[in-house]
């Protein structure tokens, strides 16, 4: 038996549709009555492993070949390492087990690491978090949701100007977070501190508030020099020919243009 929300289904495509028919390693958390971890096998291809995980006994009798189960409780880390020796790296790994938000914030603390690079981490049934008997509700600071706020705040910490707003693990290595009903998905990538560049010739004499002049770094300063040079106009002309022909067609037309 499985049991999904329907919306679920667009937002698995969106997302792990590039690893079908690919060799990879799954980890689902919650296990129930096994048919998801068969859906995924169907669904992904007999190449894929998909292991299983759940803290009731009862699931070990649903092991089948390229299904292995693990018995265990998400939120003991020891459980989780032990998941991760025998079964990592994992290239997906989808929480959909107790729903305690303690649980989801502790497997994925652990888990995270042994996520494979360009790897995909999905939390679902996250509306519990929103819940009392689920210790989750509006605004509550140690719900899964509060503690996802946190990741974001760390993503952007290489542009951090406030005390303590320090780079680490997760700025490094959390590429990208979706939001969706009842479900978050977490791609991993390394990462490095951002780059800008400009590039052209400034329209106006004022930029962000400064002369144009005192915003342009040495580096653009020395692009702009380079493009006025007769070699870097012509490869501009290369580059673009028919808009360098406009251009050329504008300036004849402005020189005929009748004056007085």
């Amino acid at each position: 038996m499985i049991h999904k929300w329907l919306h679920y289904f667009p937002v698995y495509e969106r997302y792990l549709g590039r690893y079908r028919w690919k060799r990879l390693t799954m980890l689902e958390i919650g296990v129930a009555h096994g048919g998801s971890l068969q859906m995924w096998r169907a669904y992904f291809g007999p190449r894929a492993r998909i292991v299983g995980a759940d803290i009731n006994p009862r699931v070990a009798s649903l092991a089948e070949r390229g299904i292995p189960l693990e018995v265990g409780d998400q939120s003991d880390r020891a459980f989780l390492q032990r998941l991760i020796d025998r079964h990592g790296p994992f290239d997906v790994i989808l929480d959909d087990g107790s729903h305690l938000p303690a649980h989801q914030i502790a497997s994925i603390t652990h888990l995270w690491s042994a996520l494979a690079e360009g790897g995909t981490y999905i939390v679902e049934d996250l509306h519990t978090n929103y819940w009392p008997s689920f210790d989750g509700g509006p605004g509550r600071p140690d719900t899964f949701m509060a503690w996802l706020a946190e990741r974001i705040d760390d993503m952007h910490a290489f542009h951090g100007r406030v005390p303590g707003h320090d780079v680490n693990d997760w700025t490094r290595t959390v590429d990208a977070v979706h939001v969706h009903d009842s479900m978050v998905v977490l791609e991993k990538r390394t990462r490095s501190r951002p780059v800008d560049r400009m590039t052209g010739r400034p329209t106006f004499e004022e930029l962000e508030g400064l002369k144009a002049d005192k915003v342009i770094d040495a580096e653009h300063r020395a692009q702009m020099d380079r493009a006025r040079t007769l070699g870097g106009r012509v490869r501009r002309t290369m580059s673009d020919p028919v808009r360098a022909a406009e251009s050329v067609a504008r300036r004849v037309r402005r020189a005929l243009r009748p004056r007085g």
